[in-house]
């Protein structure tokens, strides 16, 4: 493994990712996951949570595409342009230019049955090109498969 790549040791993984939903902490707060020992914990503003791995009923990888518009005008061009090649150049050089930028956000969901026995949802962050959060899904599915299904009455 490289220098900074995340290790497996005695079996575990973990991911950093910013918490966004579900644990009564600041949202965007770093946290540390880790699977270790049948437990998933979680590290994060001061305290630490811990979930049984058999309370895990689903876990996803999820993503938010933004697109935003930016409109760019230059007068600079527009001078340039009047000077270069006179009024019509003024007019080319000087119009509004657009251009989309693309941000994609992904996201660590999952369901987990608490201690009131109830539904209840985590939700992490990751920060974009990282793809830990994607990675941590790839190694808990196969954990979580066999779980029991709890069926819920709505």
């Amino acid at each position: 493994m490289g220098i900074f790549k995340k290790k497996e040791v005695n079996g575990s993984f973990g991911a950093s990712l910013f918490h966004t939903e579900g644990l009564p902490i600041a949202e965007n707060t770093h946290c540390e996951l880790r699977i270790n020992e049948g437990k998933l914990v979680i590290t994060g503003g001061g305290s630490e949570f811990i979930v049984n791995l058999s309370q895990i009923q689903a876990a996803d990888f999820k993503t938010d595409v933004e697109i935003a518009h930016i409109v760019n005008s230059s007068a600079a061009k527009g001078i340039a342009g009047g000077l270069l090649f006179g009024p019509i150049g003024l007019v080319v050089g000087a119009r509004a230019t657009s251009k989309k930028e693309r941000t994609v956000t992904p996201y660590l969901i999952m369901n987990y049955i608490n201690s009131a026995n109830e539904l209840a949802v985590l939700m992490f962050r990751d920060n974009p090109k990282s793809f830990e959060a994607a990675k941590f899904i790839d190694k808990i599915r196969p954990i979580i498969s066999n779980n029991p299904k709890q069926t819920i009455q709505l």
